[in-house]
């Protein structure tokens, strides 16, 4: 069993003393509303003090009128947002975790649904977000730094423990020190880094003049934008010894990395698998040994024996495990107790959390539902009645709705006609950088096998087999079928799907082709995987990109594979038809032919058909049978979680 020596040490910082050394970082839930944290944005961090969080980061709060960043940001530089921080401080003090705000303005990094107008501190335009900003006024840049100071007194008058002033991921303090976004030539610009730091050092001296010198205040960076025009390693090390000596007054540096500025450089804001995990920790271990306040490092650090580690190797003084408790809130207890087999370990899908808060909906977690819906399910309650409940299909549905259902007391049995569970993800994970996508299915089982559920692989159940069993309920998740598009020479011996390939029941040719329909990662997995094989391969998709569905960071790392792996991409065409050694594709939008010929194979990726037999043949006989996830409607593993959650909690 793990020893942890370190990840359950009080740490000060400051003068405040934090129970262990697991903060959960700052990161927007979408859990506003009209500018103000609502109840549900509260249960959120409630659970995850709960949990065991030794300190927890509330996202960004804008300071100033122009930093709203997305449309849901709280809105922190007006008294109204005072009595939502005494909520929140009373939900996490109770069970001893500390919480801290981040002062937060993005310059101009500003989201499509930001209600502010882009500043920054001059017009260098930003690539992600298509904007060239205002440049700031002398006076504007004054107010602003006021509404830095106002918006931690705030804080400190809400009973909280310490503000963060984020200048990580190319945000506007960070703007201002880059000599290369920063070409001014008043005081607050030019060459000289006193000038270019000029903007923080005021607004770090403006906030102590308010709080004091025994409230903790904190500086969130990163340690190289990753992109042309912000900061690279070198200049934060020689930024952060300046700070440090020349400006203090800070508790602590939050180191991250990444920037907003670029599709590129933005995937590490909140990188996916295949990142490797703690890939910031030998950055802060260099900035560790050159600075006198404690080191806060984060990016992938997703296992607590993993964070073990980072703080055994003098890497950092405290850990961010965000997305770990995310997946699993209670994840430190579970680590205290030694209970490592009930951790649910976080897979770096992205898709619920970031992917979410991008979509300007509110997040979640693709393994976890109870993520943002805290006010109904933090406590699950047991069913009023004991039913025996069969289960048909052993995926990632099936397997959570099994789960749950046994949590809650019923006596489940979980039916698979294969020989192991997973369903899709088993082909998912033999996808190149989507390995570890198969760690949702280790999480269940170790589920079903902590809630003892009687899961039965090999058997086909059959109407005759589920009513000599008399079930009180049934659920089908019997998942989909690829869909085979109705276009000429669909049914010739060279036309596969992508499960054909994935499962090797088809090897390809030489040269093959990928006809896309959906733009998810079934296209481009399946293209990545044939490459790997030797294939020479073509990826034709008819939406207006590749990877058009795939959330945008993973998308990010996936079309950056396609590239170095030199896999020839075409978007805007749908298949048409297919001949004995050809293929035919007509534009989207003109309908004008592109045809590729010497084709060996044409593998299609377009999506699923529900598998439903078995429901037709059991609805007439069985009163309380449900269907979930694919056998529903095909489409991601997040609204399978979800319905198998959804609906095993309501039975």
């Amino acid at each position: 069993m793990a020893t942890f020596n370190h990840l359950f040490t009080p740490k000060k910082i400051g003068s405040l003393w934090i129970k262990n050394r697991i903060l959960s970082t700052g990161h927007m839930t979408s859990y506003v509303q009209d500018g103000i944290p609502t109840d549900r944005l509260i249960a959120y961090h409630k659970e995850r003090a709960k949990g065991g969080a030794g300190l927890i980061i509330v996202e960004a709060n804008a300071v100033h009128p122009t930093a709203f960043f997305t449309a849901d940001t709280i809105c922190a530089f007006k008294d109204e947002v005072i009595p939502y921080y005494k909520k929140l401080a009373e939900a996490v003090h109770s069970y001893g975790t500390k919480m801290f705000v981040q002062l937060f303005h993005p310059g101009r990094e500003v989201f499509p649904s930001g209600t502010s107008v882009a500043v920054a501190p001059s017009a260098v335009p930003a690539d992600r977000f298509r904007i060239i900003p205002k440049e700031l006024e002398i006076d504007e840049i004054r107010d602003i730094i006021k509404g830095y100071a106002e918006t931690a007194a705030r804080v400190n008058t809400g009973g909280l423990d310490g503000v963060e002033i984020v200048a990580s991921h190319g945000y506007l303090p960070s703007q201002f020190w880059s000599p290369r976004l920063n070409l001014r030539k008043d005081i607050y610009g030019g060459q000289t880094i006193e000038n270019r730091l000029r903007f923080l050092k005021e607004i770090v001296e403006s906030v102590r003049e308010r709080v004091g010198s025994e409230f903790v205040v904190g500086l969130r960076l990163s340690v190289d934008d990753l992109e042309d025009e912000g900061a690279e390693y070198g200049e934060i090390q020689e930024i952060l010894r300046y700070i440090d000596q020349q400006i203090g007054g800070l508790d602590y540096f939050n180191l991250t990395g990444g920037s907003s500025a670029t599709y590129a450089s933005s995937a590490f804001i909140v990188p996916p698998a295949p990142v490797p995990p703690a890939h910031f920790a030998s950055h802060a271990a260099k900035i560790r040994e050159q600075v006198s306040v404690p080191i806060f490092v984060a990016g992938r650090i997703n296992d607590p024996v993993i964070a073990e580690n980072v703080l055994a190797n003098g890497q950092a003084d405290m850990v961010g495990m965000t997305r770990a408790m995310i997946c699993d809130p209670h994840m430190p207890n579970k680590a205290l107790r030694g209970e490592l087999e009930r951790i649910r370990v976080c897979i770096g899908c992205d898709q619920a959390c970031i992917g979410h808060m991008q979509m300007d909906i509110p997040i979640s977690c693709l393994q976890n539902p109870v993520t943002g819906r805290e006010l109904q399910y933090s406590v699950m309650p047991k069913a009023e009645k004991i039913k025996n409940i069969a289960v048909i299909g052993g995926g990632p549905a099936g397997m959570k709705a099994a789960v749950i259902a046994a949590e809650r007391g019923h006596r489940v049995t979980l039916f698979e006609r294969s020989d192991e569970l997973g369903g899709q993800v088993k082909m998912a994970r033999k996808v190149p950088g989507r390995e570890e996508f198969g760690e949702l299915v280790s999480n269940l089982k170790r589920d079903l096998d902590y809630y003892r559920v009687d899961v039965r692989l090999n058997t086909t159940v059959t109407k005759e087999l589920i009513l000599a069993m008399k079930p009180d309920e049934v659920i089908l998740a019997t998942g989909g079928k690829p869909y085979i598009p109705h276009v000429a020479g669909a049914d010739l011996p060279h036309v596969v799907t992508a499960w054909d390939i994935l499962t090797r029941r088809k090897e390809p040719g030489k040269k093959v082709v990928v006809a896309d329909w959906k733009g998810d990662m079934t296209g481009v997995g399946v293209a990545l995987y044939l490459k790997e094989l030797g294939c020479n391969v073509e990826l034709v998709t008819s939406c207006y990109q590749v990877g058009h569905s795939i959330q945008e960071k993973v998308r990010t790392f996936t079309l950056t594979q396609l590239f170095l792996k030199e896999i020839e991409m075409t978007a805007q065409y749908k298949l048409s038809k297919a001949g004995p050694n050809s293929v035919s594709f007509s534009n989207i939008y003109t309908g004008q032919e592109l045809k590729r010929e010497n084709i060996d194979t044409l593998v299609l990726a377009y999506g699923l058909l529900q598998e439903n037999d078995l429901f037709h043949e059991l609805k007439e006989h069985i009163p309380n049978i449900y269907r979930i996830g694919d056998s529903l409607i095909p489409r991601t593993v997040e609204e399978a979680v979800l319905e198998g959650f959804e609906l095993a909690a309501s039975l």
